[in-house]
């Protein structure tokens, strides 16, 4: 059983979404200064690198990552959805047009954008691919049994388009009566070592676990088939 990761360490380099916290990793006591033990203190914003949105993020009555137990955390056969995207392009209705979504707990939108984390950082941090309003709505309205999103990008949301961000966001999160359970959704993905004849057995989502945020970094482990 081989299992990969489908998230990004944390180090002072992570991009980290413009407008928010740089992360800083810096050495207190270290060994090689004479000390008898290492020690950092590490400063990272709740959504730098690879981390989940949960709904408390943009709806302030919504539920914290941490209230989230881990089989609400575990998906079954999540689908990698190969869906090349250039920059500022949105993954619309048309690109689940060929897929039957039924079957699936979690989509992982794979645009090809993470291969600019690192040959372009600007790039990838000011032109990203996003997921439309449109999009997250026909699949909250449509595909009840959806309960999270990934994609490969920094944001679900392009740079400074912030009113698709405030829409597609609160269509995600907000408690719809005739919609499933709000979404969740994971940010800065690594999908790169995914392959069209990768499949996933199951994925989990381990957030850093911390009391009183909305969201929070995380790992993601993929089980391959």
């Amino acid at each position: 059983m081989n299992k990969i990761l489908l998230s990004y360490a944390i180090g002072n380099n992570t991009p980290f979404y413009i407008g928010t916290t740089e992360p800083s990793i810096t050495p207190t006591t270290q060994i090689k200064d004479g000390d008898d033990y290492n020690t950092y203190i590490v400063k990272v914003g709740n959504h730098c690198g690879t981390h989940v949105d949960a709904p408390k993020h943009f709806i302030d009555t919504g539920r914290p990552i941490l209230e989230y137990g881990l089989d609400e955390l575990s998906f079954k056969d999540p689908l990698i959805l190969n869906c090349p995207k250039g920059p500022h392009e949105l993954v619309e209705i048309k690109d689940l047009e060929l897929v039957d979504l039924r079957e699936y707990q979690a989509v992982l939108f794979k645009t090809g954008f993470g291969k600019y984390r690192e040959s372009d950082l600007s790039k990838y941090l000011t032109q990203n691919p996003g997921i439309s309003f449109e999009t997250v709505k026909h699949i909250r309205k449509n595909y009840p049994n959806i309960k999270c999103l990934g994609i490969d990008s920094i944001s679900i949301s392009r740079y400074q388009d912030d009113e698709n961000a405030k829409k597609t966001h609160i269509t995600a999160f907000k408690d719809f009566d005739e919609y499933g359970d709000p979404l969740l959704l994971i940010e800065d993905m690594d999908l790169s070592g995914l392959s069209d004849l990768n499949t996933i057995d199951e994925m989990l989502i381990v957030p850093w676990q911390i009391i009183g945020v909305d969201s929070a970094p995380c790992t993601v482990v993929a089980v391959l088939k």
